[in-house]
């Protein structure tokens, strides 16, 4: 099925941004473009050369825009899709089979101590990673990500900051477009 897939790319893609945050990589704006985002650059040409000619281009997390992935969006059958997806999944870390289970804790890891760091820098209520690794939304627990006090929080603790928890301009940017 399409969906499945599809999600198995995004997961791939996502984990190896994850990754490469966690290894080291920066989540600032650096001038060369970060190694997730190569990959999924590199990803998105060729399942565009793969006759998937709608394929997006990835954030600057490497990640893709899940709502642009549906077969009609994409401008291929699903089919199609599978095909480049075949043809392409060497580009994706480890084959497109997704992270490591050491390499899923490594990422556990940073999100904990980024919101450990959130929290000693006035953010008391801000949330530890769930059972997967990942941060909920820091809105269902009421932090508001616009306020001054998570704003100087998130500054502080960028370089533990997981690449799927938006930067202070990159959340400003979501904003200014989604209302």
């Amino acid at each position: 099925m399409i969906v499945t897939r599809t999600v198995a790319v995004l997961a791939a893609a996502g984990g190896l941004a994850l990754l490469t945050t966690a290894c080291g990589g920066s989540p600032k704006g650096d001038v060369a473009a970060p190694a997730p985002q190569n990959g999924a650059i590199a990803f998105a040409r060729c399942m565009r050369s793969n006759g998937v000619p709608n394929w997006p281009d990835p954030s600057s997390s490497g990640a893709f825009d899940k709502s642009k992935l549906t077969p009609q969006e994409l401008g291929a059958s699903r089919s199609r899709v599978q095909a480049g997806q075949s043809a392409c999944r060497h580009l994706l870390p480890n084959g497109g089979t997704g992270p490591t289970a050491a390499q899923v804790q490594q990422v556990k890891a940073q999100a904990l101590r980024f919101s450990e760091c959130v929290r000693a820098h006035g953010v008391p209520n801000f949330p530890d990673p769930d059972r997967t690794g990942r941060i909920p939304d820091p809105a269902v627990v009421g932090v508001d990500q616009g306020s001054p006090k998570f704003r100087a929080a998130n500054q502080a603790c960028g370089r533990y900051r997981p690449p799927y928890m938006p930067s202070n301009s990159a959340y400003d940017a979501y904003v200014r477009t989604h209302g």
